[in-house]
């Protein structure tokens, strides 16, 4: 019987060499969470120059109690959450293959990002003046490095 025919080949080795890539690049997502994280400290300290929230929404402005005392101890009143620089100066990364944040090693960053009673007697009422967090262009750009990452193993 004679004939005719077309045979189609497809070689995936490119392919399968791709996906290899990708898949380890999932297996450690070290270097963008590094990079998400060192990103996130530069937008906190961004944070405290605009006096804003990781919404967008403007921090409550200082009591005048508040303003007298940093008055008479000779520092800015127009600096929300800095009287000595410590809390604003010490926002740290954190990052491995999982995971990525940021935080604040002084004992009272709680206090003022969420807000609260403090103290003595814990009668001072303390408005929540964020400062730690994610918004939604923040998990956006994430989002983009993640792709770039593990599809295209472009490092951040």
């Amino acid at each position: 019987m004679a004939g005719d025919g077309v045979l189609f080949t497809w070689d995936d080795k490119d392919a399968q060499a791709m996906l290899a890539k990708s898949i380890a690049n999932i297996k450690d997502m070290t270097p963008v969470m590094k990079s998400f994280a060192e990103k996130m400290v530069i937008r906190t300290e961004e944070r405290f120059e605009d006096k804003e929230a990781p919404d967008g929404s403007g921090w409550q402005t200082l009591s005048d109690v508040t303003k007298a005392r940093k008055t008479k101890l000779g520092k800015a009143i127009d600096k929300i959450l800095h009287h000595d620089g410590y809390l604003s100066e010490n926002i740290h990364p954190e990052g491995d293959k999982d995971s990525a944040g940021i935080f604040s090693d002084r004992d009272y960053s709680a206090i003022h990002n969420r807000g609260g009673m403090a103290g003595p007697g814990r009668k001072v009422k303390i408005p929540k003046r964020e400062f730690l967090g994610f918004n939604d262009e923040d998990i956006k750009e994430f989002a983009k490095t993640c792709k770039d990452w593990i599809v295209l193993g472009r490092r951040p």
